[in-house]
């Protein structure tokens, strides 16, 4: 079950609105929403919706579908969600917020049910409530966890039968991606279910560069996971283990075409947390290790061209004189480069700050100040077009991206873990930018 927050929203929004919150409503001309009196603020929302989040690689399990009311109330408050952070609506958030209580709540009745708690619908809504959480979180991504977390319990619910339909091979794609995502994040096991249906999925005829990719990842998040709960003789295993996974995201990366975007985003993400964990581990157990391991240097220059990579790709795809006119239908693009874009930061910030090393072994990085105006710096350029660009995709509608650029540029104290590839510590007390990466 998700945690039911219909009350405390609901009395949110309506002492905001009290207030006289439409003050800081949007640019003059009103909102989209106000300029087009003749359509229903669903219709205009959901109509929206499809245009901008539904694509073949995002939501892919909506092409061609007509929604009932049950699966509406999300995709209206996706969409006016969208549409009232590109023009900084605040009683346009507090509706769409208010819309996502409704689809909330309809959703924890259908969980609860014990025939619908398996239908399509469900696990679709669950898809989509996770979507919005992505959208819109600014400080913490407790509910988008959460929701990753029911979605999990889902698909096992479902049992292996998901696979049977195209359907279901859609939704399972689009939220073995969010499982994945979380477990790298949070340093925990990717399910063992999840990891045997993508393993099955790899030998099917519809298989797709995701679906053996997503096995290495569940590797990956395997190893960061091991790395904390190992003591420093299990470490010749964990080196020797990893060694062999980047051996195979090699081989990946070799063997499937370069132009599936969201799967080269995310094979330079796996590729920057593994080196990381076994840098992390030389560290600790050098020289203790049975093996003569790679450098250090061997694991910056693996960073250092992934980083390459993912900026590449941002360029290509968010040129420098992208407008928001231009970039109106990129949202599914600016939710699937957040992750790595700020990652990519993560690894120049590596380069321009002098990391702090403990005893053990651990380095860290503090975030103090802006380190992105350093025209003499090619590291330091790279993390200027990191920055413009997730402000760009804040711009667009994504406001996750707007939270990290301000970490990034020095706006927040901030300390980073290079082992673990996350915040640990932060000197704003209401930002909890643990749970953003």
């Amino acid at each position: 079950m998700f945690r039911d927050q219909t009350s405390s929203v609901t009395r949110k929004a309506s002492a905001r609105s009290n207030t006289g919150t439409s003050s800081n409503s949007s640019e003059a001309g009103g909102s989209l929403l106000s300029r087009q009196p003749s359509l229903s603020t669903e219709t205009v929302a959901s109509a929206f919706f499809f245009e901008h989040f539904v694509t073949n690689t995002h939501l892919s399990f909506l092409e061609g579908f007509t929604p009932d009311d049950f699966l509406l109330k999300p995709i209206v408050a996706i969409g006016l969600a969208a549409i009232a952070n590109r023009e900084n609506d605040t009683n346009g958030q507090e509706i769409a917020r208010r819309y996502y209580v409704e689809a909330l709540a309809a959703t924890n009745a259908a969980l609860r049910h014990p025939i619908k708690v398996r239908e399509d619908s469900t696990i679709m809504a669950v898809a989509l409530l996770s979507c919005f959480e992505r959208l819109n979180w600014d400080s913490s991504a407790s509910s988008w966890e959460h929701h990753v977390a029911g979605a999990t319990q889902v698909l096992q619910l479902r049992t292996r039968s998901q696979l049977r339909t195209t359907l279901g091979r859609k939704i399972f794609r689009e939220l073995r991606s969010s499982i994945t995502l979380n477990a790298l994040l949070t340093e925990t096991e990717v399910p063992d279910f999840i990891v045997d249906w993508s393993t099955s999925l790899a030998h099917d005829t519809t298989q797709t560069p995701s679906d053996q990719l997503s096995v290495l990842a569940a590797r990956v998040a395997s190893s960061k996971c091991s790395f904390l709960k190992m003591r420093i003789q299990d470490d010749q295993q964990l080196m020797e283990a990893t060694s062999a996974l980047e051996r195979d995201l090699v081989k990946w990366s070799d063997e499937w075409p370069a132009d599936d975007l969201p799967s080269t985003l995310c094979h330079a993400m796996v590729c920057i947390f593994l080196s990381r964990t076994q840098e992390a581990v030389l560290r600790r157990s050098w020289p203790a290790l049975a093996t003569i391991p790679p450098s250090p240097q061997h694991y910056r220059d693996v960073r250092n061209r992934m980083t390459d990579k993912i900026c590449s790709a941002a360029v290509s795809v968010f040129a420098e004189d992208d407008t928001i006119a231009s970039a109106r239908k990129s949202i599914p693009v600016g939710l699937a480069f957040v992750a790595p874009l700020f990652l990519a930061a993560t690894c120049l910030l590596e380069q321009l700050a002098e990391p702090l090393v403990s005893p053990g072994g651990s380095r860290t990085i503090l975030i103090e100040r802006p380190m992105h105006k350093d025209p003499l710096s090619f590291a330091s350029l790279q993390l200027a077009g990191v920055i413009e660009r997730l402000d760009l995709i804040d711009r667009i509608g994504v406001r996750w991206s707007g939270a990290l650029s301000k970490i990034l540029s020095g706006q927040v104290l901030t300390i980073y873990d290079l082992g673990r590839s996350r915040v640990v510590s932060e000197a704003a007390p209401d930002v909890v930018l643990e749970d953003l990466m």
